[in-house]
């Protein structure tokens, strides 16, 4: 069992204790939702409120401790894929606000917590909110890519997909293409780098085996 699913166990008591003395919420976990014609995901926590009838999402997310500094010391934020995630899961449930949290596997110390204004649980949790002015263009735009994909690998064929990211991910500059899924190395001309993503996607081994 990986520490994310270890997290979200022992999430589930946690917010029983919190709503057993707080009745001011009503909460739902581990929502299934769908996403476009094709799609579907599970949607963390969505919070209500009794008393304002606002809807939130909570996508919480585990992540190494480099990446927590990137996003926390240096105003990063959550990675683009989060954001995507989240926007998307809001959107099926039209909710009024998205949450993103992040919990850290590895605290910042007391020294440099201080240094950056941050609090005892600041050292290793953190959360970002995006309103539905925010969130809902994204969520559109990558429902609206995710169903081109679909149509386009029924039609002609997956290997007939270009591998692009996002015209809105920040990481990778559209159009360029990943040209070795191995590594993650993209090109745009002149331009070049390499995905982190590659070596956590599901498919690279397929990716790979396309292109030989």
């Amino acid at each position: 069992m990986g520490l994310g699913s270890v997290v979200h166990e022992l999430l589930e008591p946690a917010i029983q204790q919190w709503l057993d003395n707080d009745d001011s919420v009503h909460v739902e976990e581990e929502v299934n939702v769908e996403l476009g014609l094709h799609g579907h995901g599970h949607v963390d926590l969505i919070l209500y409120s009794k008393a304002s009838g606002e809807k939130i999402v909570l996508e919480l997310k585990t992540i190494n401790g480099f990446g927590y500094k990137m996003a926390v010391e240096r105003g990063e934020g959550p990675r683009h894929s989060h954001v995507l995630q989240g926007s998307m899961y809001a959107r099926a449930v039209e909710a009024d606000l998205l949450v993103i949290g992040y919990l850290s596997m590895e605290n910042i110390s007391p020294q440099r917590a201080e240094s950056f204004g941050l609090d005892d649980i600041g050292r290793f949790a953190c959360e970002w909110h995006y309103p539905k002015d925010v969130y809902m263009p994204l969520a559109a735009m990558e429902e609206q890519r995710l169903e081109g994909i679909v149509l386009a690998a029924h039609a002609d064929g997956p290997t007939s997909i270009p591998r692009r990211f996002a015209h809105t991910d920040p990481d990778i500059p559209f159009p360029a293409e990943i040209n070795d899924p191995k590594t993650g190395a993209w090109r745009d001309g002149t331009s070049f780098g390499k995905a982190w993503q590659c070596r956590y996607c599901d498919y690279q081994t397929r990716c790979i085996s396309d292109l030989e």
